[in-house]
């Protein structure tokens, strides 16, 4: 029997091509998933977004929700439940239902929301509703969505309708810019 094995030039060799290789591809799959969690860091700015301008357009009442079982964010609606009546024929119980304009968001692996405050106070776990009050206003909502690549804030005050986002280590990038109103005027009007 004859038995070939590895000669140390080939085992070089192979080691040196494995290392070529992975000096192309890791760079690549970290781009990938940074980019990833970014686009899913955007997706759930506009939800925020969607659940200021829901507040405030609609007679319903809106909640932001996280699925404890998948971690997806979505936006809920108060509806009458079709099922419960009262003793007079009116239905009278209402049920939170996905609203179904708007798709929750899917944190991809990896990214989670590891801080959560409404009005100043901290939200612990992954299974809180934050609803509106019809009438009372919105509350305000703090959320920190931390990954290997991504720590940011995302900020929505009660009296905005676009969160602010905040990476680490940089300033908070407005989604609009301020306007001089007096600057703006067409016909020299004072605002």
């Amino acid at each position: 029997m004859n038995r070939r094995a590895f000669t140390l030039v080939e085992v070089i060799v192979a080691i040196v091509v494995l290392a070529v290789l992975s000096t192309m591809i890791v760079p690549r799959l970290n781009r990938s998933t940074h980019t990833a969690h970014d686009t899913a860091v955007d997706k759930v700015k506009d939800l925020l977004s969607m659940y200021a301008f829901r507040e405030a357009t609609s007679s319903q009442q809106i909640a932001l929700w996280q699925d404890p079982e998948t971690g997806w964010l979505a936006l809920l609606v108060s509806d009458r439940d079709p099922e419960a009546t009262s003793a007079d024929g009116e239905r009278s119980r209402y049920v939170w239902t996905d609203d179904p304009r708007i798709l929750p968001v899917a944190l991809p692996r990896g990214l989670e929301v590891v801080d959560l405050t409404v009005d100043g106070v901290e939200v612990s776990g992954t299974d809180w509703l934050i609803p509106t009050v019809p009438g009372g206003g919105r509350p305000s909502i703090e959320m920190h969505l931390v990954s290997g690549s991504i720590d940011t804030v995302l900020r929505l005050d009660s009296n905005s309708v676009v969160p602010v986002r905040m990476d680490a280590g940089g300033p908070a990038v407005e989604s609009r810019e301020s306007q001089n109103l007096d600057e703006y005027g067409t016909r020299g009007e004072r605002w």
